[in-house]
């Protein structure tokens, strides 16, 4: 077994520094907390959104979830059609498409990615696309543009992410974010919504924004009968989260460069150890986000749940896979998505774990290191010793390459 080991602890800032705490501050002494409209701090976060996106709207929620749960209702989601997306994501995505009347429609990932394949998707079967980008690397959204049905991003992982030079969340009809405290921008909790079509815009506000708010910006005549109640969710974002995903959203580009730049210098040492270990690549004109690094290990990983085991006992920074959702019980007992969900009496068919030959292998050649945001070649350094002896450990076990 391995004897080296990561010792240097994980570097990182306070989650929420200074400049949070002034913030949270100032609000507090503000004495108001509670933003009905598009008040002061929900502006503030909804205006750097779509300048990041380069998209003419964004509309702030209370999570992630609650994003893609307005963007699907935007769209038009139907019982009888699902939405096609990938295994490789949260339960949140998946149930989205529950809560918005409809269904996850899985298909498989695509071979050299952790995203969703286009090509194994059938637009008669489905109402919408849910691409996720999935451990901040981007999909290959050019391949989705000639579906006939609307593809909406999942960025929750990819803030600040490019793709072929144009911002991730502008390609779809609406792109999808969350500034839960694990992502590289958070509230604390949160999400918003990206999109340049104003019709998306005010059908999504409809689902769960403030009546006053809905007085003052809906427009369209099929919507303006919903200012008084529509559908009565709530799901605006606490002003509070707002101040503090603004001022994260300002140091994202600095914390980015040094994720990069510590990413660059891992590869160097993978490469010149020649370790059987490879980063999932992005293109040049591709700019990744930083949620998990997806490597993908050029032997065969018999047993990876040993594996990642071994990763962090050593003091990898690894960070686990999803569970799979397509063996979990949500998905394969009808009767408990029937319990939440009456549209699907009768109609759910639980997914066969077996069709999906990218996605099982993805799952068990893949590990996730978590890169640091600042400076941080001594620690990189020890990371990539620490996989040397940890794969020289596989390679010993009798792993072949694949």
């Amino acid at each position: 077994m391995a004897t080296q080991r990561v010792t240097i602890p994980f570097p990182k800032h306070p989650k929420y520094g200074d400049d949070e705490v002034s913030a949270v501050t100032a609000l507090i002494r503000s004495g108001s907390l509670s933003e009905i409209g598009r008040g002061p701090a929900v502006t503030a976060i909804e205006d750097a959104f779509a300048a990041l996106t380069g998209t003419t709207h964004a509309l702030s929620f209370n999570s992630g979830t609650a994003s893609l749960h307005g963007a699907l209702h935007a769209v038009g989601v139907t019982p009888d059609q699902g939405v096609a997306m990938s295994p490789m994501t949260w339960i949140s995505a998946i149930n989205a498409a529950f809560h918005a009347g409809s269904f996850p429609l899985f298909s498989d990932i695509s071979a050299d990615s952790p995203n969703l394949d286009p090509a194994g998707i059938n637009p008669s079967n489905c109402s919408a696309v849910l691409a996720t980008h999935a451990w901040g690397v981007p999909a290959s959204m050019e391949r989705f543009a000639d579906l006939p049905v609307p593809v909406v991003e999942d960025c929750s992982h990819a803030h600040g992410a490019v793709y072929r030079g144009r911002s991730i969340g502008s390609w779809g009809v609406a792109g999808c974010f969350s500034l839960q405290e694990s992502k590289a921008v958070s509230g604390g909790e949160g999400g918003v919504l990206t999109t340049s079509d104003p019709g998306i815009y005010q059908r999504a506000m409809t689902l769960g924004h403030h009546p006053f708010r809905l007085e003052e910006e809906l427009t369209d005549p099929e919507l303006v009968p919903l200012t008084e109640a529509a559908a009565s969710y709530k799901f605006r974002m606490p002003a509070l989260a707002a101040v503090i995903a603004r001022v994260q959203l300002r140091s994202l580009p600095d914390r980015m460069r040094n994720s990069e730049t510590n990413l660059a210098h891992l590869t160097q040492l993978i490469t010149e150890a020649d370790l059987p270990l490879a980063p999932v690549p992005v293109s040049d004109d591709t700019v990744r986000g930083w949620y998990g690094t997806p490597f993908t290990v050029q032997i065969r990983v018999s047993d990876p749940a040993s594996f990642f085991a071994a990763c962090k006992a050593a003091g990898l920074p690894v960070r686990a896979l999803y569970a799979d959702w397509l063996t979990s019980p949500l998905m394969t007992e009808p009767r408990l998505i029937e319990r939440y969900w009456p549209h699907m009496r009768g109609r759910w068919m639980p997914p066969g774990k077996h069709d999906f030959p990218n996605y099982q292998r993805f799952r068990r050649q893949t590990i996730l290191l978590k890169v640091p945001d600042v400076p941080s070649p001594d620690y990189m350094e020890q990371v990539a010793a620490t996989l040397a002896a940890t794969l020289q450990s596989l390679l010993s076990s009798g792993m072949k390459g694949t």
